[in-house]
């Protein structure tokens, strides 16, 4: 791992939550460098505050170039009135140096920004802030350490599958903390999914249900046949995404873990279902999330 600062004027990205929200940023950063010609550098510094999730791209095939300078700090939004600013001005907004992501959909703008440095502070959760690098990501985008022997066995199994899909419970901080933003999807959902890709695929549709708690998930679909719960090894959780990426269909949770799950899949005929309720209601009525879903993704209300 290197520790770099502003010597070559690069792109650096501002990194926290989990390895889902890592991975967004990440991507949305790599393409921009990559459209600059420029360095791309992390910035960790979030991590000392944050303690929920912990850095972990260092587990992927990325290289580790670690932005030294000043942490870029702030929320990770811009203020009402950086937003008006932009408007008016028509471009991408730069405060105290930085461009801090406006909304949560994609912001055009994104492209046209310009300078010796670009630090970006934002979550970026759309495929549309990383075209033309998408084969990149999908090399990069790989464990570095080989499967452990739980997640080899059940590869294999996927493999022997000739209809796996991928069904992903998130429950966690959903459920445990104050639901302002996400909250954990309701067996309906997950019922009509399951309805829907079996009409599409036909009886031969076998699941393998990924969950943060599987033992909750063997108990909600203890009645699905052809179902398993995924048990892995706990010291590798970054593993479940890797193997939900390996089945042939998805059907993912309000998650930017089980988005990339299905997103890594570069199979042509692949199905995604996901859910139209990304966020609780009351942040849905103020945010448009239409982004975060690729147009060939089928929505479930």
């Amino acid at each position: 791992m290197s520790n770099k600062a502003l010597e070559t004027d690069p792109v650096v990205i501002r990194l926290v939550g989990g390895l889902g929200n890592q991975m967004f940023q990440y991507a949305a950063a790599l393409a921009l460098a990559m459209l600059q010609e420029k360095e791309l550098l992390l910035d960790l510094s979030a991590f000392q505050a944050y303690q929920l999730r912990s850095y972990q791209l260092d587990r992927l095939r990325i290289p580790q170039d670690i932005y030294s300078g000043a942490a870029l700090g702030g929320p990770v939004s811009a203020s009402f009135a950086a937003r008006v600013m932009r408007r008016l001005k028509g471009g991408p907004t730069l405060r105290d140096g930085v461009y801090r992501e406006p909304h949560f959909h994609f912001d055009p703008a994104f492209f046209s920004l310009a300078g010796q440095e670009i630090l970006l502070d934002g979550y970026f959760q759309s495929s549309r802030y990383f075209p033309g690098v998408e084969s990149l990501l999908r090399d990069r985008f790989q464990p570095v350490a080989p499967f452990t022997p739980m997640a080899t066995s059940w590869a294999e199994r996927i493999a022997a599958s000739p209809c796996a899909v991928s069904l992903h419970v998130r429950r966690g901080d959903y459920v445990t903390t104050a639901a302002v933003v996400h909250a954990a999807l309701d067996q309906g959902y997950y019922d009509r999914a399951v309805a829907l890709i079996q009409s599409l695929l036909g009886p031969q549709a076998e699941f393998f249900l990924f969950s943060d708690e599987p033992d909750f998930v063997a108990q909600a679909f203890a009645k699905l046949p052809r179902a398993h719960v995924v048990r892995t090894d706990q010291s590798a959780p970054w593993e479940d995404m890797f193997l939900m990426a390996r089945c042939q269909h998805h059907i993912i949770a309000n998650s930017s873990y089980s988005w990339w799950g299905a997103w890594l899949n570069a199979g042509p005929s692949k199905r995604v279902i996901a859910p139209a309720r990304w966020f609780t209601p009351d942040k849905l009525a103020t945010c448009n999330v239409l982004d975060v879903y690729p147009d060939d993704w089928i929505l479930l209300k």
